[in-house]
């Protein structure tokens, strides 16, 4: 695996409380939903984006549109604003009324998953680049979730995390075999094992810190959200 940079470009937040370019909130998922018509976000059914920094350029809304022979009508939306409304979409060629979801339980936007993310990343050693978004729910009666595919500057999977997109409950992190804050599986053997089997695992405890690291922490990753967009790129 690759060196991350996350270990050293938080230690150099904490220590000299830099504070680089805030992303564009307006470049939120939570805000481009607001940019549709009137009614239309209590009828969405799938959200993608490609290529997150790790706000998107643009993000692809697809509501049931029961007026339409497939259901789909997809709309663009792109610097906090509707750039394109159409009854096809490269993401789905269907859409029922079972696949929607709606926008109010949706609670968890773009800076949660992406600083998810980083969390991820940084305990397992490697860089994300850029950051590809869907949302969607697996049958009439399943709750939307998140899925957040990291890449890294080749354009490569690195990881998988699965967010609930209400609670922003992790419901599976492919890829990223360490969780934030947790220590990396270890084997030991019983007394009632064979010393010679030493195929348990013994489950990851958490690492316990100092009152004073816990709130160092929580400035650092206080912080992450306005300036995610400046280190994804590089610039």
């Amino acid at each position: 695996m690759r060196p991350s940079y996350f270990a050293p470009f938080l230690s150099l937040l904490a220590s000299a409380g830099m504070c680089l370019a805030a992303a564009d909130p307006a470049a939120s998922v939570l805000n481009a939903i607001k940019q549709l018509p009137r009614g239309e976000a209590k009828k969405i059914a799938l959200i993608e984006a490609r290529e997150g920094t790790p706000y998107p350029e643009r993000w692809y809304i697809l509501v049931n549109d029961p007026k339409d022979e497939n259901g789909v009508h997809e709309y663009v939306v792109a610097n906090g604003e509707v750039v394109a409304s159409r009854n096809v979409s490269q993401f789905a060629e269907s859409l029922k009324p079972t696949d929607v979801f709606g926008n109010s339980g949706l609670k968890i936007d773009t800076d949660k998953l992406a600083t998810l993310a980083t969390q991820y990343a940084e305990a397992n050693s490697v860089t994300i680049a850029k950051l590809n978004y869907v949302l969607k729910k697996e049958g009439a009666e399943a709750i939307p979730l998140w899925n957040i595919t990291c890449l890294d500057e080749a354009g490569r999977e690195i990881g998988h995390i699965v967010v609930s997109a209400g609670k922003g409950n992790v419901i599976s992190h492919d890829g990223f075999t360490a969780e934030p804050g947790a220590a990396p599986a270890t084997l030991e053997t019983t007394n009632n094992s064979d010393p010679g089997d030493r195929s348990r695992l013994r489950k990851p405890v958490a690492r316990q810190s100092t009152p004073q690291q816990q709130q160092e922490k929580k400035d650092v990753f206080g912080k992450i959200g306005n300036s995610l967009s400046k280190f994804f790129t590089g610039h």
